[in-house]
Parts: structure tokens; sequence; C-alpha cells
């Protein structure tokens, strides 16, 4: 259980810069994002490159904003000592800080 929680929040650590590209393509669709993170940790599980996710991506996304997700995604999962996800592991964490992201931008009333 621990080392779940420390990969979640590690994950949520370095997924911050990446929300700002994320909330253009998806805004209020969290599951979205989840569901990307979750396909490129399934690549990167099977061994592809960085370079092959980005190309890959390419290929099924097509919005400038789209891929600037995309890209911010694989950017976080690819990047030098970030934690190994599997793809559920993955979309828990970018999912719960998108969530945690909108939350907090809500103004109370």
């Amino acid at each position: 259980m621990k080392r779940v929680a420390v990969l979640t929040v590690l994950a949520v650590c370095l997924a911050q810069p990446a929300i700002e590209a994320l909330a253009q393509t998806v805004s209020d669709q969290c599951f979205a994002i989840g569901d990307i993170a979750s396909q490129v940790a399934s690549w990167r599980a099977h061994k592809k490159t960085k370079e092959q996710a980005l190309d890959q991506a390419a290929k099924y996304y097509k919005g400038k904003a789209d891929r600037q997700a995309v890209a911010g995604i694989i950017e976080k999962i690819y990047s030098p000592g970030a934690p190994h996800m599997t793809p559920d592991q993955a979309s828990m964490a970018f999912t719960s800080e998108c969530a945690s992201q909108q939350k907090s931008q809500t103004p109370r009333q």
C-alpha cells in the first residue's frame, strides 16, 4: 500500500507542469486524461521509446491541443527518474491530479 501511495504522489508531482496543456484539451473530462496516461504507460511497458510513443500519438491525435496534451503526458511518463507505472496506476494518478486541479480552480459559493 505504501508503494502505491508513493508512486501516486510521485506521479502527481511529475504531472503538474503538464496540466495546463491538458486543461486546454479535455477541460472537464479528467477520465480522458487518465485514458491517455494509461495508453502511454502501456507503450512504455511494451518497450516503446519516447520517440516511438510521440510518433504513435501523432497518428491518433490530430488537433494541436490534443497533441500538446499527449506530449505532456509522454514527457512525464518517460522523464528520467519517473517510476514505471502500470496503465492502471498511470490512469489513477493522472485522473486524480486532474480532478484535484479542477477542484482547486472551482470558485467556492
